[in-house]
């Protein structure tokens, strides 16, 4: 299939811009871009975008979809005072709850979700403790329906016994051997958090992950609960220990990252895993902010992702600058150039895990990409894109008006096309009804 939009805005976060011009797709690549009118392309489908913005499409480096289903539940109890009361009182109540058809309908809400907000490729983190097997291969069918790429594992955790956590690493092993393509599926080797692992499960996760060539998708010292647990227990702080075993590997994600030593940082800075933040799931959860900029400083490398709390980018990108001048008194902390690092480091993981460039309207790139329906009162170029992103998203000006997911029209004019919205609707508020019922 080759697609040809033109008559269009045409911008990447790397540069390119042309106040008029084209993009040719041919299957799942970008086959030509350009300024001024568009070439003859015999068979192709002409899209014309009449003035609108077309971009890259967005990633999400940290997801839980199986929270789909979350938004407005009843908790008979809901009063913590501290991050693990809040796993407790909710977050470990829900997972519990979810079978497999549970799994199956957050899963697919969450890909709908993320499509309305231009997001195509997503890093998801999954727990299901009482429907472990086959939970990722649901996630998997959900996604694909929907048209979307997904990163895929499960949470591996001591907190549910020795069963439950076998479960979990056969889990990671069965869809990265089976149904893992690395092309719109990819896998990796799910860890909860340091707290919740013993040194037994984390050397059992390594030795697993090896043979396969998996990286690591955890949680890192997201609360206090974290360094606490490590220093107390072994002797160690969280990065450290996680060193000890052999999982800051490249391609490894570490998630949240708050309570961590400069040591640390200089640790990570010296590994070539990634450091995920997630600012406005941190904000709701009052456990603090990353140091970003001190990251980014060292050299560690920092990618951006929204733990579930919705599936915004953009607003999240401006949650990353908003919370990073609050928590350092600074208006000039994370600049344009750090907070573009971050928006690239998403897609440098996306190529990573899928096999195929991301992030820039060049040729060879994967045709995965954005119109956005966006009618500015003021001039955009190449200068002050990312402004218009973060403010004309703020004023709800920033929408997306048609998606591509590898070569594909997944939206169009706001409606999904490759699923019929509403009965996905109505089957997710039936689920939620039966998952709510078991909490």
């Amino acid at each position: 299939m080759i697609l040809l939009f033109e008559r269009g805005k045409i911008a990447d976060f790397f540069g390119t811009f042309f106040e008029v011009g084209y993009v040719v797709v041919e299957g799942e690549r970008i086959a030509a871009v350009g300024p001024g009118p568009a070439p003859d392309a015999p068979g192709a489908t002409r899209i014309d975008l009449e003035g609108r913005l077309l971009t890259p499409s967005l990633v999400n480096a940290h997801a839980h979809l199986y929270s789909s289903l979350a938004r407005g539940i009843p908790l008979k109890v809901f009063s913590p005072t501290r991050f693990g009361e809040i796993l407790e009182q909710l977050w470990w109540k829900l997972d519990r709850a979810l079978d497999l058809d549970g799994v199956y309908h957050s899963a697919r809400v969450g890909a709908l979700d993320h499509l309305h907000t231009g997001v195509t490729v997503v890093i998801d983190h999954h727990a299901s403790p009482s429907a472990i097997e086959g939970s990722l291969g649901a996630i998997k069918r959900a996604v694909a329906e929907v048209g979307l790429r997904a990163d895929l594992c499960y949470e591996v955790t001591d907190r549910g016994g020795l069963r439950e956590r076998d479960l979990g690493l056969k889990e990671n092993i069965r869809f990265a051997q089976e149904e893992a393509d690395g092309k719109r599926f990819s896998a990796h080797m799910g860890l909860h958090a340091s707290f919740t692992l013993s040194d037994e499960t984390l050397a059992k996760a390594a030795a697993a992950a090896e043979p396969l060539g998996l990286a690591f998708h955890t949680h890192l010292a997201e609360g206090k609960e974290d360094p606490t647990d490590a220093l107390q227990k072994y002797g160690l702080r969280t990065a450290e220990r996680l060193d000890k075993f052999g999982l800051l590997t490249p391609g490894t994600l570490l998630i949240h990252g708050i309570h961590l030593s400069q040591a640390e940082l200089d640790l990570l800075a010296a590994r070539p895993a990634s450091v995920v933040h997630n600012p406005r799931s941190n904000m709701n959860n009052a456990v603090g902010a990353a140091q970003i900029s001190a990251m980014m400083a060292k050299g560690v490398k920092v990618a951006l992702g929204t733990d579930g709390f919705g599936t915004d980018m953009i607003g999240e990108l401006l949650a990353a600058r908003l919370l990073a001048h609050h928590a350092t008194g600074l208006p000039t902390t994370l600049p344009d150039p750090e907070l573009l690092a971050i928006f690239r480091r998403n897609y440098e993981l996306a190529e990573r895990f899928f096999g195929l460039p991301f992030g820039k309207l060049a040729s060879g790139f994967a045709a995965d990409l954005v119109v956005w329906d966006y009618n500015p009162p003021t001039p955009v170029h190449a200068g002050n894109l990312l402004g218009h992103f973060l403010f004309g998203h703020i004023s709800g000006g920033l929408r997306p008006y048609l998606v591509v997911g590898q070569g594909r029209v997944l939206l169009r004019n706001g409606q999904v096309e490759t699923v019929d919205e509403k009965p996905v609707l109505d089957q997710a508020r039936a689920a939620a009804q039966r998952l709510w019922s078991k909490i």
